[in-house]
């Protein structure tokens, strides 16, 4: 009888045991589809309207020589932890629905100009170069027009911008404008200083680059002035502060300042983006990406970032995309930055300004005084 009992006690604290361990168990999973291809455009326009996607024969080789490495895309600690590098105090004003910096500084020529990073994830480079020739010609009032050089940037930056065609940190690439300076310099085989040394892939399959290494000398054909005496500065680099109200803090930067440099994940569907307005629908996270916001609208009721890309104008539309606005989508608000230009005939670094601008102005202030009291 204690038998019977003792074996029926341990049949039911077993059965019980079992229920407990089904119960903390997941319900079972099934593995979403992985669209590759013709078979990943053909859900994408399946399961939206809003943009067009239109097949792309790209190797996942080749996606990856496109972008950078996740890590560059996201914002570096202490860039958030330093204050003085943080704007976001936006003046209550109208903005308007749609804007385009195209129409606004129609002379200012780079804003029209789609660039080439090729087989190499310099993204962060040349969407740095991108906005810093816009907002010289902007701030100058079209009278400076540069196209600043991207290999500058990306070839001498160094570690502490990054990994060069790895992928590198945009806020630093904008530090570097500051401190350092960058040259002039267009696409592969361009004018300027120091153009671009890799050549746009036309044919598959296509090389990756490697970081190339840094010249403090201008090509021999650009007689306009020195490496050292080509630079040009700016007075601040700064990012935006986007944690609250994101939206109008960057409409109103680019709206007084001009273009802005934002970095975002790209997953496998955006190499098939064709026109519309993109968000990501489905494919595999691929890597980091950086790009050229110039402004906003709204088309077919959805709100979108109009940005400015660097892989030629056979993408998108002409080299040109809409990407859905005010749901961070694949996290292109989060991570916005920019600076503003140091103006003049010579470009000097700000910290080695001795004053004599200002002493000039005290003089001519001290005279006009003088003049007063005395005639």
């Amino acid at each position: 009888m204690v038998l019977k009992l003792f074996l029926t006690l341990l049949l039911l604290f077993h059965t019980s045991n079992a229920f407990v361990v089904q119960e903390n168990h997941p319900p079972p999973s099934f593995p979403r589809p992985h669209y590759t291809g013709k078979a990943l455009v053909a859900h994408i326009n399946s399961m939206q309207t809003s943009r067009i996607a239109e097949h792309n024969d790209i190797s996942e080789d080749e996606m990856k020589f496109k972008v950078m490495d996740q890590r560059f895309a996201d914002p570096l600690e202490e860039e958030v932890q330093d204050e003085g590098l943080v704007r976001g105090e936006v003046v209550p004003e109208p903005l308007p629905d749609t804007f385009d910096a195209r129409d606004q500084w129609p002379d200012c020529k780079s804003l029209k100009f789609i660039r080439n990073q090729a087989s190499c994830g310099s993204c962060w480079a040349f969407g740095a170069a991108e906005v810093i020739s816009d907002r010289v010609c902007i701030q100058s009032n079209g009278t400076q027009q540069p196209i600043i050089s991207a290999e500058d940037i990306l070839s001498c930056c160094g570690s502490t911008c990054g990994k060069g065609c790895q992928g590198g940190y945009t806020i630093e690439a904008m530090k570097y404008w500051m401190n350092s300076g960058v040259v002039t310099g267009g696409d592969y085989n361009g004018a300027g200083c120091m153009p671009y040394s890799f050549p746009p892939c036309k044919k598959s399959p296509c090389v990756e680059f490697s970081t190339p290494s840094c010249k403090t000398t201008c090509q021999e054909k650009y007689t306009t002035a020195d490496y050292k005496n080509d630079k040009h500065f700016a007075t601040s680099a700064y990012k935006l502060s986007t944690t609250t109200n994101a939206v109008p803090t960057i409409q109103y930067e680019i709206y007084h300042n001009g273009p802005v440099e934002a970095s975002y994940r790209v997953f496998e569907d955006f190499y098939q983006y064709k026109s519309g307005v993109y968000h990501h629908v489905s494919g595999n996270l691929v890597g980091g990406h950086a790009v050229k916001i110039i402004g906003w609208g709204t088309e077919n009721g959805v709100d979108y970032w109009l940005v400015a890309n660097s892989w030629g104008t056979s993408f998108g539309e002409k080299g040109f995309f809409k990407i859905r606005r005010g749901t961070n989508e694949c996290q292109i608000e989060s991570n916005i930055v920019a600076g503003l230009a140091k103006l003049g005939t010579h470009n000097e670094k700000t910290d080695d300004d001795d004053g004599s601008a200002t002493s000039c102005s005290f003089i001519m202030c001290t005279l006009l005084v003088l003049s007063y009291y005395l005639f």
